[in-house]
């Protein structure tokens, strides 16, 4: 029984050296990396949102289908415009009611005029004839008649000096009356015109061919026909899939390292042979939330991709990358899983030696710098 025992402990033995791997850690130049997510999208995407309106909420009423192809043209999203609509049919009535006004004053007045012609004309002849009358020789006639005919020519004197005032008093108020409809049909023609314009705003078409991506709303959940939308919020877009980046979001203290030019490694599982190399081409000045439930400061990355690889990809697959920001000279890094953490502190397995703490340096592929605890050509188990 116990020859059985003892076999049974050197197996087990053997097995667990032979278990073991041990790698040999030699100084090498490292290169320092910072892994971050993305997605690939499209670096010229034109974004549209519920236009301006009287309201601060816009239902949808028709949206494009997620991912298809439109045609320059066709209808990407439609808002409910019925309030605009009410609108532009009670200012199309008003402004009929106005110009119909300004007909039927324009026929009175042209009436007008012509029955002012007449009594000025009658004014006139009248005027005219006491005076020829009084022209004759006083002597002809009695002193009384006389004296009347003096009076029928300054009566008929005042009463044309009142026609011709009463010409210019008329044509004053008609000019006035004419002008204050006038305005008020043009200001009621700019209302219909800017009521209409609004209500054509409702409809949003595509100015180009393009590929439909619908937006999120607050919480990350795709839009919908019958939501309701506040200015501001991007609705739908239409990307260009020929010319793609990747958009990726770092950690605020991380950002700071990456620069334009910096090379990037891009992973997609999506597609085959989904290794791809990049080159950041922007990095955001503006440091923002990363989302409205989230606390971590972020700023935005954007990475190119090779043009041969754009066939291959969509907007919205998702990416992971991985960002060179340094290199270290001559420094011992060992791989991730050969560190063992006791007490919270990090350590190697070292042959020969057993467990030894180590100081940790930055990351780097997926492998650690060691600042102190290891020396050249040290083998840590893994």
């Amino acid at each position: 029984m116990r020859r059985i025992s003892l076999i049974v402990l050197l197996a087990s033995l053997a097995g667990a050296v032979q278990a073991e791997q041990w790698l040999s850690i030699a100084p090498q130049d490292r290169p320092i990396t910072v892994i971050a997510s993305g997605i690939v999208s499209s670096a010229d995407a034109l974004r549209f949102g519920p236009p301006p309106s009287r309201s601060w909420r816009t239902t949808i009423t028709q949206l494009a289908r997620e991912g298809s192809r439109v045609k320059e043209g066709e209808v990407l999203v439609q808002f409910d415009g019925s309030a605009t609509d009410d609108r532009v049919r009670t200012l199309t009535g008003d402004l009929n009611a106005k110009r119909s006004e300004l007909e039927s004053l324009l026929e009175n007045q042209a009436n007008e005029i012509e029955q002012g012609k007449v009594r000025l004309a009658e004014a006139e002849s009248l005027a005219k004839k006491a005076a020829r009358k009084t022209e004759a020789d006083a002597e002809l006639f009695a002193s009384l008649e006389y004296r009347k005919l003096l009076e029928e020519k300054a009566i008929t004197k005042e009463i044309l000096r009142f026609e011709q005032g009463r010409v210019g008093l008329v044509e004053r108020v008609r000019q006035s009356k004419q002008a204050e409809l006038e305005a008020e049909i043009r200001r009621l023609e700019s209302e219909l015109a800017g009521a209409q314009k609004e209500l054509e705003s409702f409809t949003i078409r595509a100015p180009r061919p393009g590929l439909v991506i619908i937006g999120t709303d607050r919480e990350g959940k795709k839009l919908d026909v019958n939501e309701s939308v506040n200015p501001g919020i991007v609705v739908v877009e239409l990307a260009d899939e020929t010319d793609l980046v990747v958009q990726a979001e770092v950690p605020e203290f991380t950002a700071a390292r990456i620069a334009v030019g910096q090379t990037a490694e891009i992973s997609i599982e999506a597609i085959t042979g989904g290794e791809l190399g990049g080159e950041v081409i922007s990095v955001g000045r503006i440091v923002r939330r990363q989302s409205q439930y989230s606390q971590a400061m972020v700023r935005d990355v954007t990475i190119s991709l090779p043009a041969e690889a754009m066939t291959d990809l969509k907007p919205g697959m998702s990416v992971k990358l991985t960002l060179a920001v340094d290199i270290r000279r001559d420094v011992l890094a060992v791989p991730d899983e050969s560190l063992q953490y006791r007490d919270g502190k990090p350590g190697l397995v070292v042959r020969g030696d057993g467990w030894r703490p180590v100081q940790l340096g930055p990351a780097s592929a997926g492998m650690h710098i060691v600042e102190q605890g290891l020396a050249p050509f040290d083998e840590v188990m893994l």
